[in-house]
């Protein structure tokens, strides 16, 4: 059965010109999609781009739940600290891939403004800043273990 579909059929020309046009007819916001990427690349885990976006109250939990779990820490409970600010990190980095897709809107749901211009480059800068603080993450995991 699978050499009756025609693959090259099947996936060529998925993204045409009818769909370029119909992406850039969508209303566009007075948010800037550069401005949203590094609130959420650098100040992710307070949700300052949720801030800035709109939506007030994801934002407000997020920040509580990272408040929550440094104060937990500070406190000397890291058991119930660390599964806080870990959740945010990992709400923090679904949040840049929503932003990087597209799929991240402003409160009225209007795409951000600059996004065809600047989301590839973001995407390559999201991706080194990621691998260098999983670099920094590991060599200071390492030092710790071997020092003490």
């Amino acid at each position: 059965m699978p050499a009756d579909y025609d693959l090259d059929e099947l996936y060529a020309n998925t993204y045409t010109e009818q769909d370029r046009r119909a992406f850039e007819t969508q209303p566009e916001s007075s948010k800037k999609f550069l401005v949203a990427w590094s609130l959420a690349l650098f100040l992710g885990p307070i949700g300052a781009q949720r801030y800035y976006l709109g939506y007030l109250p994801t934002a407000v939990l997020k920040t509580s739940m990272f408040c929550a779990g440094v104060v937990l820490m500070i406190l000397g409970l890291p058991n119930a600290g660390l599964p806080l600010v870990g959740v945010v990190g990992a709400w923090t980095i679904v949040d840049l891939f929503l932003l990087l897709s597209g799929t991240m809107r402003d409160r009225a749901d209007h795409r951000l403004q600059g996004f065809t211009r600047f989301g590839g480059i973001c995407a390559a800068a999201t991706v080194l800043v990621l691998v260098g603080w999983l670099i920094v993450a590991l060599v200071i995991g390492t030092s710790s273990g071997v020092a003490g």
